[in-house]
């Protein structure tokens, strides 16, 4: 019994301590002043009257204390950026725990910074698929682009439909890639394969976005596990996950997309606890339903609920998944094969995306934060304690809280 609580207990201990961690104004709130700063540029910039706009990682300058962040970039009076990797002489400054970087055109110089291995796959993508769509899907699905990246129909198509959450890497990707992995060899190398490939992709070609780092820390205990011939908790390796990222990143205590990949694996593993079938149709059907449950009242906090993915994901998901093997197969051949394959099925993504667009509903409800804090916890307890059929009745639990 204390084995089982342990997790629990210190991933709610994360939470107290990150609440508190996350108000230090170095991390919420501070001026930091001038000084030079070396930035990678992350997706596309976007123009804006006289100013441009980009997303960027600092990577090193004059203040130590937001290395390795995110940042929002502002440049005045520029049409374009000199290179991906960048010097310049800025302002800087942290609100809301977002940092802000405001520079001119003529402050930027190019930094000397050998390209990562990242930026040379999103290279070898560039050059090889001539499709911008499917280009642009490649980049975003396989090497966590951002999503504006695509054009504006295709990001409002997978927004409606629900299926935006299919564009984050995060755990569906890491086990398509470690089960690839691990049949290529005996039991144990197979499972050391898998483990080096999930690192080497999690650590090294994508960004450290929350659900990739919940995915990473879970798959490394589970591959670990298994290698010792010990059958992993899922539930308490999700929390114990959960609990490593907010000791090292307790600002995402205040993260939605934390919270929205921690509360839909959360719901994912304790639907499948004692479901009422094993088939494999069924279960898509009632994990779907259930993701949905677990990331409505975060969703709805935001824009408005797509039911429709309780049944897009599970058709589309064999789909994504050939995408997925294909995309992989690809990435380990640093994308040196014909790029036909990937191209048709990209193609076919974007279409049944976009044709399953126009019969979406959205929903809008009206959750307060304490009402979706609420609800999730409830319904977590419900699907705990319920077996088979009768987890269903966790869905009652969302009813006071939809008006």
């Amino acid at each position: 019994m204390k084995r089982k609580i342990f997790p629990f207990v210190f991933f709610l201990l994360s939470i107290v301590l990150s609440i508190e961690r996350s108000l230090d104004p170095f991390l919420f709130e501070e001026d930091l002043g001038e000084g030079f700063v070396v930035l990678r540029i992350e997706g596309e910039h976007r123009l804006e009257e006289n100013k441009l706009i980009a997303k960027a990682k600092v990577l090193g300058g004059d203040f130590p204390e937001i290395y390795n962040k995110g940042a929002l970039l502002t440049v005045y009076d520029a049409l374009d950026l000199p290179s991906r990797y960048i010097k310049t002489y800025a302002k800087v400054k942290v609100s809301e725990g977002r940092v802000y970087i405001t520079s001119s055109y003529a402050n930027l110089s190019f930094a000397d910074i050998k390209p990562s291995l990242r930026d040379r796959m999103i290279s070898r993508v560039e050059g090889k698929i001539e499709d911008p769509e499917v280009k642009n899907l490649v980049l975003t699905y396989f090497l966590g682009e951002d999503q504006e990246l695509l054009p504006l129909k295709v990001q409002s198509a997978f927004l409606i439909t629900g299926l935006v959450h299919l564009l984050v890497v995060s755990g569906g990707h890491l086990t398509a890639l470690a089960l690839m992995l691990r049949y290529l060899a005996p039991y144990r190398y197979g499972l050391l394969l898998s483990f080096v490939g999930i690192s080497l992709y999690s650590l090294f070609l994508v960004p450290s976005e929350p659900p990739i780092l919940r995915a990473y820390i879970m798959s490394v205990f589970v591959i670990f596990l298994l290698a010792y011939g010990e059958r992993p908790n899922l539930l308490g390796t999700l929390f114990v996950s959960g609990a490593i990222i907010l000791f090292l990143y307790p600002e995402y205590v205040r993260s939605y997309s934390f919270w929205l990949s921690f509360c839909a694996t959360l719901y994912i593993i304790l639907s499948l606890k004692d479901a009422p079938k094993k088939n494999v149709i069924f279960l898509s059907f009632w994990v779907s339903f259930f993701a949905f449950l677990g990331t409505m009242p975060i969703v709805s906090l935001l824009s408005f609920s797509a039911p429709f993915s309780i049944i897009l994901t599970p058709l589309l998901t064999p789909l994504f998944g050939l995408f997925t093997l294909c995309g992989f197969l690809d990435m380990m051949t640093l994308f040196s094969l014909p790029s036909f394959h990937l191209e048709l099925l990209g193609q076919l993504i974007v279409k049944s995306v976009l044709f399953f667009s126009h019969f979406a509903p959205k929903v809008f409800f009206n959750f307060s934060l304490w009402e979706a804090v609420l609800s999730l916890v409830l319904g977590s307890v419900g699907l705990y304690l319920l077996k088979g059929w009768k987890k269903l009745l966790v869905s009652v639990v969302f009813i006071p809280f939809l008006f």
